[in-house]
């Protein structure tokens, strides 16, 4: 028995232990129902693996801000004998053109008879994979309403009734978790999404079953099953406990004329349509800040993310692949480019190498940054991670280290340290950025001949901002007598831009432009949103569906593009183009200089002949 295998026990676990833990991990995420297709279902269930990633490779999210003018996709549970297909079949009437669907999809339908008759946990990793299947399937069906009969409330009630007789009012705690729709399931949901339940009295739903079965079409292996006194009870008591993100199946009575249950079906889809039309529409996100830790070895006085929590997930027991399928999840929600940031980021070095590596490797990110003040970069990391990294932003303030040790920036060689780095940066092949924020201590100091001997590919100058509850108010920092007024940042910024090469690279952001453009994660993976002069944090995509967590990120996409924080940020398309402008330049002076001797050639040749 499978069991067997995977319920070996160690320092006194249980047995029932390790099953439950068995349960959770199977369906709580598509990269477990894979794992058990591809590892136990032989060359079938390799087959349905290699078809779902092939979809999910094929799946592009659009870069624009969600619509609230789309159809509803409408999903249907119940057992059988609930007059599914009969209201299907109203609501296709009633809506007209409407696309019908079901889990699994077509591409995947040639494979359930061969499933239906694996062993348990084989068979429900393959219907939980076509519930991703049959989700990936959706936004090309998004022409016009989708009604799908049952999805993944009827496979994980039926996968925890039947395989493993669990009874809602006694179940284990750790198992609970196997009654909320996987994230990276509700990630893929397009809105809105209505979740009913039709209902009938037991009697009445027999009955039903038994006379359709007498006309000939005899009893389906379900409803023989449903013969069962309890499983029926015990289905519906899960049903209702079953949670998609904040939600639950609406239970909607199936008694009574066909045109009353339709009537009672469409107003509760009217009812959800206008509830998700009155949520704040998210941008896909493109660009996501996540500063992982907030501790740090240095003490920037103007410091608006500050070390309030020692908490960093991926040094924690599990962490690490829990940041990991977060990422993923951001990836396929259409995130192409990460940056770490801190704190200092390099405090965690081993994690934060193995997550750049993981982002560009793995999921294939157009780029990968990081931000740090540089104090713990060393070669060796760039060595093992540089062909990684796309970016490395070194926070540089000052060129005279008297003011670093004012602002709080080290403790007199950070310069020296950032002299370093570049050069790294050059050995490796990592793109090389200077991010300065500008106070009332540098506002005054010309850097354009140091940015024009180092040449960052980008030279971020931000003014100085104050945040409430990190560095204005009762907190341990106090910005407000670093500050300075627009004009001045706008001097600093004009004073640069006199010099043609720094000019190039300069991208200025005062308080206006930078509060609100960028999405930021914190340790915790939750948005902060800036909107009110604070960072407030929203709900975690450890918990939520990101599309969720974006609604409360008070992002403005429109500010982003504005500040140009879309670009060109990878360095395979950077370093390319870099080789072609010097090749045209090695061409152009080998035509010169070809061009010149055949000139020399020539006046030899005419002096030759006037002499002769």
């Amino acid at each position: 028995m499978f069991f067997a295998v995977h319920c070996r026990t160690c320092c006194g676990t249980s047995v029932r232990e390790a099953v439950h833990r068995f349960i959770m991990a199977l369906y709580t995420c598509m990269e477990a129902a894979m794992k058990v297709l591809s590892q136990k279902g032989g060359s079938e269930g390799q087959k349905v693996v290699a078809i779902v990633q092939e979809m999910m490779e094929g799946r592009r999210v659009p870069r624009c801000v969600e619509t609230t003018n789309v159809h509803p996709v409408i999903i249907l549970e119940g057992l059988d004998g609930t007059g599914k297909t009969t209201v299907i079949e109203g609501l296709q009437r009633e809506l007209g053109d409407v696309n019908c669907l079901s889990s699994p999809p077509e591409c995947l339908r040639s494979f359930r008879q061969h499933f239906d008759g694996q062993v348990s946990h084989i068979r429900r990793a393959f219907y939980l994979l076509g519930n991703y299947a049959c989700a990936l399937s959706l936004r090309k069906h998004s022409e016009k309403p989708v009604v799908i009969d049952r999805f993944w409330p009827s496979s994980i009630a039926y996968a925890l009734a039947l395989d493993h007789q669990v009874v809602p009012n006694d179940m284990p705690e750790e198992l609970k978790g196997a009654l909320q729709m996987p994230l990276d399931l509700q990630d893929l949901m397009p809105g809105p999404v209505v979740w009913l339940l039709l209902h009938l009295p037991e009697a009445q739903r027999v009955r039903r079953v038994r006379h359709r079965a007498a006309d000939g079409s005899g009893m389906t292996p379900e409803e023989v099953k449903l013969e069962d006194q309890k499983l029926p009870t015990n289905l519906m008591d899960i049903y209702r406990v079953l949670k998609i993100g904040d939600d639950r199946l609406v239970e909607i009575d199936a008694s009574g004329s066909t045109e009353e249950v339709l009537r009672r079906v469409q107003e509760v889809v009217i009812s959800k349509c206008e509830q998700w039309r009155q949520l704040t529409p998210v941008s896909v996100p493109i660009s996501v800040n996540w500063h992982f830790t907030r501790q740090c070895n240095y003490h920037c006085e103007f410091c608006f993310h500050t070390a309030k929590t020692s908490f960093c997930l991926p040094s924690t027991k599990d962490g690490l692949e829990e940041s990991k399928r977060c990422l993923a999840r951001l990836r396929d929600a259409g995130m192409q480019k990460i940056n770490f940031s801190g704190g200092e980021p390099f405090l965690h070095a081993k994690a934060l190498g193995t997550l750049v590596r993981f982002c560009k490797e793995e999921l294939r990110l157009e780029s990968v940054s990081i931000v740090s003040n540089g104090s713990h970069i060393t070669a060796k990391w760039m060595e093992e991670f540089g062909y990684f990294l796309d970016i490395l932003a070194i926070s540089c303030d000052s060129f005279h280290e008297a003011t670093n040790v004012l602002i709080g920036r080290g403790r007199g060689e950070h310069v020296k340290q950032l002299e370093s780095i570049r050069q790294w940066c050059d050995d490796f092949e990592v793109l090389f950025k200077i991010n300065s924020v500008i106070t009332k201590h540098n506002v005054n100091e010309d850097m354009s001949a140091h940015i024009e001997r180092l040449k960052p590919i980008r030279w971020k100058v931000f003014q100085c901002l104050p945040i409430k509850g990190e560095n204005v108010g009762d907190v341990e920092r106090n910005v407000e007598p670093l500050l300075i007024p627009p004009e001045a940042f706008q001097g600093f910024i004009d004073r640069h831009r006199r010099c043609s090469s720094v000019k190039q690279v300069l991208v200025a952001e005062n308080n206006v432009t930078m509060k609100d453009s960028y999405l930021i994660l914190d340790e915790y993976l939750r948005f902060l949103n800036c909107t009110s002069g604070a960072k407030v944090p929203g709900p975690s995509i450890r918990d939520v569906a990101v599309v969720s967590a974006l609604r409360t990120a008070g992002f403005d996409e429109n500010m982003f593009q504005q500040r140009l924080g879309e670009y060109e940020w990878s360095k395979d398309k950077v370093l390319q183009k870099e080789r072609r402008t010097k090749q045209a330049k090695r061409t152009g002076l080998m035509v010169l200089s070809l061009a010149l001797c055949g000139a020399a050639l020539a006046l030899v040749a005419k002096h030759r002949r006037c002499f002769s």
